[in-house]
């Protein structure tokens, strides 16, 4: 097994170090996406009166509420990520 030099650890630790940044920045963009496809769909849900709303309108309305779901559920994912990262980063400079 190679030994890990300074240089090569320095690299992992620069390495972890973007990949928390650039995951940090889609953690962000995905709730931010998440936000506003809420509120989209409350007023979608909202201003359209049940009787005036066609069967494509409200596959539309219960589409933006699945993928507004489906976005939480990925920033959840992307902040467990986060976390792990982080704590790479801080056992590596341990």
């Amino acid at each position: 097994m190679p030994k890990q030099t300074p240089l090569s650890s320095t690299k992992k630790t620069a390495g972890l170090a973007k990949a928390l940044k650039e995951n940090k920045e889609a953690t962000q963009a995905v709730e931010k996406a998440a936000d506003d496809l809420a509120v989209v769909h409350a007023v979608l849900d909202s201003e359209l009166s049940k009787e005036a709303v066609s069967s494509d309108v409200d596959r539309a309305v219960e589409q933006t509420n699945q993928l507004e779901k489906q976005l939480s559920a990925s920033s959840e994912k992307l902040k467990k990520v986060n976390e792990s990262l982080e704590r790479e980063l801080t056992n590596g400079k341990a």
